[in-house]
């Protein structure tokens, strides 16, 4: 997850309230004079504006009750030539969209500009964070059992119940302690509240910025309520529409082609702690290593943030989202990871330190690792049996004998398996009702991406009608924060409305 240094933002206070009739997925515009948003400073950073909105817990049903998103503003920076509100989602699923903006606001007083110049000059900066997120309404489980290290990667029947047991404690946990709210974390709900935040903001059609996970909230909104985006830029395509097995096999290719790159570019490369080392032969060693005996993470033992111990399974995991940045100097400043810090994180694990690949625990209630588990287990398929996973891992191997399908994809089939609630956001081709509905919509995807894959987002590009797709003929996951020429198309975009050319490749 793509993540500037976290500020706290504190003080939220409840400052308003959602009136209007919103129910069956259409947001009406009927809202009193309670729901204007009436921003007061955040004691964190004097220029961020913070306040809480309230909406349905269950959109379908509104006499369950309410939940509160919590959310931000950074004003734009040049109000006379202000457009409007850009809602900006990170990504996810659980990125926190207030800790984003607070943090860009604290580069900004270092010098250090996060958001491009056209959108800070002439929009508000919203950071909505989604239900279940941050400092909206939270969801909860018992941390205890989510630390418990169960392998994704069952090889009998034995194994096998064990993970569904896990699964099944984990998951009546969460429901016990997140009550009805854990039902309705799914991304169709999230687009939902996004309207409500729309509508009330006043301040005409949508502009939005989403990463990530962001782009599949993006998308989904699209299909509900194509009619009301004025510039929507997604970046780093989630494809929300691909099967089971097809979504697992596009993550697990470029996962492995990524970090076939990354070894290229350890041999050629002076920053590179492993320059004169074979990369994926350590990688390999490293990792059947540790699926015998974890290697050490000392640093975690007295951090108590992180496992004690890395196994080959977290280890495999881990190093995925460790290449989604290859080299920036501004996002060096700013403690992002890149490609020459795994480098040295993988030969000080060969040194019986694999601090820097261990995996986050859960140290509170709530804690950051929760939405992902109630966002996957309501919005993607999962198999039901040993002989579905046992066929999915023999599959990966073939395509990736390096990282071995050890991606989200496979995580969300494997962990849920067992879960209390069952899926109510399935995948789905997306449906635009209307002969000659357009939406501008502007994709942007990298072609060498550890995450998602470049088949994803050409595949969402060929379903929304009017959508341009846009590449950065380059590595890591993501390109806006780069603030290279795509960061730039971005930005011209967002600001005039203008597409840029089909089929426009950047080297940045």
């Amino acid at each position: 997850m793509l993540m500037v240094p976290i500020i706290p933002i504190k003080d939220y206070q409840k400052l308003v309230e959602m009136n209007g009739d919103a129910g069956g997925g259409l947001v009406q515009a009927t809202f009193g004079l309670a729901s204007r948003f009436q921003y007061l400073p955040s004691t964190a950073t004097p220029n961020i504006q913070c306040a809480n909105f309230t909406v349905p817990l269950d959109w379908n049903n509104r006499h369950e009750g309410t939940i509160t998103l919590g959310l931000n503003k950074l004003p734009a920076s040049d109000p006379e030539n202000r457009i409007g509100s850009v809602i900006y989602t990170p990504s996810g699923p659980g990125g926190v969209a207030t800790q984003s903006i607070e943090s860009a606001a604290a580069a900004e007083a270092l010098g250090l500009q996060v958001f491009t110049s056209g959108v800070r000059k002439h929009f508000d900066l919203i950071g909505l964070d989604p239900r279940g997120v941050g400092k909206s309404t939270p969801v909860r489980c018992n941390a205890t059992l989510y630390n418990e290290r169960v392998s994704i990667f069952p090889t009998d029947a034995s194994s096998f119940e064990k993970l569904v047991e896990h699964n099944k404690a984990l998951g009546k946990s969460c429901l016990e302690m997140t009550g009805h709210l854990l039902a309705h974390i799914d991304t169709v709900s999230v687009a939902r509240d996004m309207e409500a935040v729309r509508v009330a903001l006043n301040d005409g059609k949508l502009n939005f910025l989403g990463e990530s996970y962001g782009s599949q909230i993006g998308a989904t909104y699209a299909e509900m309520y194509p009619h009301s985006i004025r510039a929507m830029a997604l970046d780093g395509i989630v494809d929300h529409t691909q099967d089971k097995t097809s979504s697992l096999v596009g993550e697990t290719w470029t996962y492995e082609n990524e970090l076939t790159r990354f070894a290229e570019w350890c041999a050629n490369t002076t920053p590179c702690a492993l320059q004169s080392v074979d990369v994926l032969a350590l990688f390999d060693n490293l990792t059947t290593t540790a699926s015998k005996t974890p290697i050490p993470a000392p640093g975690c033992v007295k951090s108590g943030l992180c496992r004690a111990d890395v196994n080959g399974e977290e280890l495999r995991l881990n190093v995925q989202s460790q290449l989604t940045i290859k080299d920036s100097p501004k996002l060096a400043a700013l403690d992002y990871s890149l490609w020459a810090d795994l480098a040295t994180a993988l030969l000080l694990a060969s040194r019986a330190n694999a601090t820097a690949l261990s995996t986050t625990i859960a140290v509170s209630d709530p804690d950051a690792q929760f939405p992902s588990l109630a966002v996957g287990c309501l919005d993607w398929l999962r198999p039901s049996t040993l002989a579905d996973l046992t066929y999915k891992a023999a599959l990966t191997r073939l395509i990736a004998p390096h990282t071995r399908g050890h991606t989200q994809s496979y995580l969300y089939q494997s962990a849920y398996i067992g879960w209390p609630i069952p899926v109510t956001n399935p995948q789905q081709y997306l449906r635009f009702s209307g002969n000659g509905t357009s939406i501008p919509i502007l994709l942007a995807q990298s072609l060498h991406d550890p995450e998602t894959s470049y088949i994803w987002a050409n595949s969402v590009y060929e379903q929304i009608p009017g959508a341009v797709l846009v590449t950065r003929g380059g590595d890591g996951h993501t390109s806006y924060i780069l603030g290279g020429e795509t960061a730039r198309a971005m930005d011209e975009y967002l600001v005039d409305g203008v597409l840029p050319e089909r089929g426009t490749v950047f080297e940045t």
